[in-house]
């Protein structure tokens, strides 16, 4: 018996700003409550074969604790970093290594001592997430999981104790195949 072959089903993907601008137009224009344009918008585009797993599913301008406990997750981490990298004692790290037939520089913020629970902690927390609502990890690798958990994972290289958990959700993201 010769092996099948699937053909993977093809979605075409829109932008968050494109989704966000169908439902305020549908509110504008036709004159929609907030929640039948969400609707109406979600169904129209499903209707024409969008895969919307990218997209946060909400009325523009909702408060940004109403979205999905993955992305808020997801912005946690992005703060934790970005409040380590605006501290006073912040170091700028250079780590040198072989990389094929070339060399390879990678420049990042180093954790201090005193950040290290907090930025473990969002990474587990995103892990965490992404474990309970596997439909998260597309959207969380959309909104900067990757990016921020490789930012994470450089900065924890001196410790030990610490890098195993920002691996782990940095796993658990790119094992889903929209995240590759």
């Amino acid at each position: 018996r010769a092996d099948e072959k699937k053909m993977a089903d093809l979605h075409a993907r829109i932008s968050q700003d494109t989704f966000d601008s169908a439902v305020q137009e549908n509110i504008d224009e036709f004159e929609m409550e907030p929640e039948e344009a969400l609707a109406d918008a979600i169904q129209q585009f499903e209707t024409q074969g969008v895969n919307l797993s990218n997209i946060i599913k909400r009325v523009p301008g909702a408060p940004e604790s109403d979205d999905p406990p993955a992305v808020l997750a997801v912005r946690k981490l992005q703060t934790a970093l970005a409040t380590t990298a605006e501290s006073d004692t912040a170091e700028e790290e250079e780590l040198d290594e072989a990389f094929g037939t070339g060399r390879m520089k990678l420049m990042f913020m180093k954790i201090e001592t005193d950040q290290v629970q907090g930025v473990a902690e969002a990474a587990a927390e995103l892990r965490s997430e992404c474990q309970k609502d596997k439909q998260q990890l597309t959207l969380v690798q959309f909104n900067g999981a990757v990016d921020a958990l490789t930012s994470t994972c450089l900065s924890l290289i001196d410790t030990p104790s610490a890098l195993p958990v920002a691996l782990e959700a940095l796993a658990v993201i790119i094992s889903d195949a929209e995240a590759r």
